[in-house]
Formats: C-alpha cells, structure tokens, sequence
C-alpha cells in the first residue's frame, strides 16, 4: 500500500498533476488528487481511530479506587488521633475519666506554666546544637568520602552502623558508657584526674551528654543525604572552576553549597522535626532528670499524661507542640533558603 503525500505544485500551468486554481507552492489535497493516487494501485491512509470517551471518564475513578485504602489508613492513623486530641485538650479529667467541658482553660494555664517554658527551652537548646553539629559533621564525611578510594565501601558501611540501631538500644549502650561504676568514660576519667566523674547525674554535663549521644546516633543520616546529593551534582562547573583556578574553598563556596541547597533544606529540615520531638534517648538515659535538667518537652507531656492522668492538659501540651513544629519546619526553611541564596 502506497502512502499519500501531498505534492508542491510549483510547475507551469497546464503541467500534469496540477490543479487549476493552485499557485505555486499550495499543496494539492484535492479529491482529484486521492483520487489518481488510488488509479495508481494505492489507498487512501486509514484514519486514525478516536479513544472511546468512556475510558477517559474512568481512569480518575480508578485512580481513586486505588489512592482509596492508603487514604483512609493514613486518616484513620493521623486526622482521627488529631481531632480527638483537640477534643480532649477542651476537657478536664480526673483519675483518667473526663468531668466536664472547660474550653481553652487548659491553653491559659498552660501559657502560665514555667515548666512549660522550661522544658520548651530545653528542647529547642537540643534541636539547634545536635541539627547544627550533626550538619556540619555529615557535610565534611560528604566531601572527604565523595571521591573514590580504597576501603571506601566499607568505612561507609561502618558509618551507618548507629542509624539503624534502635534508639532505645542506643540509649542503653551510652547509659552503660556514662556510668559512674563501669562506664568506660568514667574509668578514663578516673585514670587521667584519680577520681570518676557521674554525667547523668550532673546538671550541667547532662543534657550535653545526650546531645553527644543523638550526634553520634544521626549524623550517618545527614551525612548519608549530603553525599547523595553532592555526587548528583552535574560535573561541567566543577571542571569549568578547575580550569579557571578557584580553589577548594571557593569551589565549595560558590558552586558546591548553591547548587546543593534543596538537598540541605531536607536534610535539615527532618532533622531538626525529628530531634524537636526527641524522647527515647531522654526516657532511657535520664527520665528528664537530675531535676528538670533535661526534661524535653514529650517527655512533660509523657509524664503529665500517663504519671499524673491529666490527659486534657497533656493534650493541650501535644497541639501547641504541634503548632509550633509547623512553624519551625517553616522558619527553618525558609532561613536555610534565604541564606544559601546569599552566599
């Protein structure tokens, strides 16, 4: 079967295959034409067939269908636990049973609670440190392990050790590390100034001592997303960079952060929501003390909910948390934006 193709009709009038009325350059698709074209032994071109109406109007249906069971898990497991905390923060309970509606009573007293404001500071003092040091960190094993080297699989393999061990296992091995009888620290403590040191029970060297332990445990997270994200990096700047001169510094200055900054924004990103939210590490290695020294604020709301059975209160603890970590997630985005764009 032979296929059309339209002519140019740029010969004399009069010539073979030319339409009266054509000028030069116009396409002949005239009936005459499809017509000799198929004297000649060919066929006009099948057209070509229409998508029935009715599977276009299905596919968003079964789109839905299939979106439908993720949907309502994902509900039942997050909206419906929300609403009813926002119900319970509006109530007043006694002995785990709830007395009475009281509204907002619950917010006000807890804008009046030191405790509150205590425990609030402690948790941002611990998200700032550990994100910024585990940040730093992860970004220097980044570029010292993006280039490939001998062992280089395997120091990257041991690298990931802590992050996938449990939180839970994390603070016990640490709890046994900072012990003042066999803890390891204490013993080389006591062998360089004769006498052991007790960290846990130190005010001021506890909450410290935790952020050490969360530094170890997620730097291998931060470190694993910068690497990711520098060896997706396109290599013609690099190069360009190189043949211009620019120096380590500058090469990381002025193409490596720029050029990396969605992966930071991430990365630091959840981080940051995951140590404001810390509580493992706290519940095992000091339960909030020695005092209130390291009393984040889940375990406040952990011990105002399950020690005291104010559930209300605690539920208005749990929503203000969670406002507040929408507006940090904000803030922290857009300030690392901001600033890589500057440098």
């Amino acid at each position: 079967m032979k296929e059309f193709h339209p002519t140019i009709m740029s010969g004399p009038p009069g010539t073979p295959g030319r339409a009266p009325g054509w000028s030069d350059g116009e396409v002949n698709t005239s009936a005459d034409s499809l017509a000799l074209i198929e004297g000649e032994g060919g066929q006009a071109p099948p057209q070509r067939p229409e998508v029935a109406p009715t599977r276009r109007r299905r596919v968003p249906l079964i789109l839905l269908a299939l979106l439908a069971p993720t949907a309502l898990f994902a509900l039942a497991l997050t909206i419906l636990p929300l609403g009813y905390a926002v119900v319970t923060s509006f109530r007043s309970f006694r002995f785990g049973q709830p007395v009475a509606f009281i509204g907002l009573q619950n917010y006000f007293d807890l804008f009046r609670d030191s405790n509150f404001y205590r425990s609030l500071g402690t948790t941002l003092t611990f998200t700032i440190v550990a994100t910024t040091v585990e940040f730093i960190l992860g970004m220097m094993l980044a570029l010292l392990l993006k280039e490939e080297f001998r062992w280089q699989g395997l120091i990257r393999s041991c690298l990931m050790i802590p992050m996938v061990v449990a939180p839970v296992v994390v603070g016990i091995v640490w709890r046994l590390l900072y012990s003042s009888d066999v803890g390891l620290l204490s013993y080389g403590v006591q062998l360089m100034m004769g006498h052991p040191i007790s960290v846990l029970s130190n005010p001021s060297l506890a909450l410290p001592a935790i952020i050490l332990v969360d530094i170890w445990e997620w730097t291998p997270f931060m470190f694993l997303i910068l690497l990711a994200g520098i060896q997706s990096l396109p290599q013609e700047p690099f190069e360009a960079a190189r043949v211009d001169g620019a120096g380590p510094w500058s090469t990381f200055r002025y193409l490596t952060l720029p050029m990396l900054r969605p992966v930071i924004v991430v990365a630091v990103l959840i981080r940051a929501l995951d140590a404001f939210t810390v509580f493992d590490q706290v519940f095992v290695l000091t339960q909030g003390g020695p005092g209130m020294a390291t009393e984040v604020s889940t375990l406040m709301v952990y011990k105002t909910a399950f020690r005291f059975s104010q559930f209300g209160y605690a539920a208005a603890m749990a929503v203000t948390l969670l406002i507040l970590v929408l507006f940090l997630s904000a803030a922290i985005s857009r300030s690392l934006q901001g600033q890589v764009r500057q440098v």
